[in-house]
């Protein structure tokens, strides 16, 4: 069963913000639950994932998310494994989204993830040049390791990201 009604999803996907704001008031639920959201795949444990990164997922605007944040969402929840909302906006490619994660004071060079996965290591992973460049900007080192030992630069090399290895030694340099 989950806390968030059809309505209330379809409102959010469609970015509807009077219509969201509203169903909130009228059926009040606790933005930071965690919830099953969309189990595509009908499995008998689906995951249960936060409210917050469905909202992402789903494509919801800067505007929409500010709307939930005014509403009592914590943009700084982590799940289990420490994933946050920068992380899933990374993922997502969502730069005004990770610009909102810088301007509500969330550090966008530290992780909080188990594995020590720092967000320059996400967005190099995932060939996204610009968002490397502004984390950088931002303050991440390019020096960093994961709590294997792995640097930014090897993630970029395994996953085959050779325009993100040329401009993170081009980094490196400098």
């Amino acid at each position: 069963m989950s806390l968030l009604s059809d309505t209330l999803k379809e409102a959010i996907r469609r970015d509807s913000l009077v219509h969201t704001r509203k169903l909130l008031e009228q059926n009040p639920i606790d933005l930071n639950d965690t919830d099953v959201l969309d189990n595509e795949y009908d499995l008998d444990e689906p995951d249960e994932v936060p409210f917050l990164f469905w909202v992402i997922q789903v494509g919801a605007s800067r505007d929409m998310v500010e709307m939930l944040i005014a509403q009592g969402l914590d943009l700084t929840q982590v799940n289990r494994e420490g994933l946050s909302a920068l992380d899933v906006a990374i993922k997502q490619r969502r730069h005004d989204l990770v610009d909102l994660c810088a301007a509500q004071g969330l550090s966008l060079t530290t992780t909080q993830r188990r594995s020590g996965l720092t967000p320059l290591m996400l967005a190099a992973s995932f060939g996204d040049q610009e968002m490397v460049a502004y984390l950088i900007d931002q303050g991440a080192s390019v020096e960093d390791t994961d709590k294997r030992g792995t640097t930014v630069l090897e993630y970029a090399r395994v996953l085959g990201q050779t325009k993100i290895v040329a401009f993170l030694e081009e980094q490196r340099k400098q």
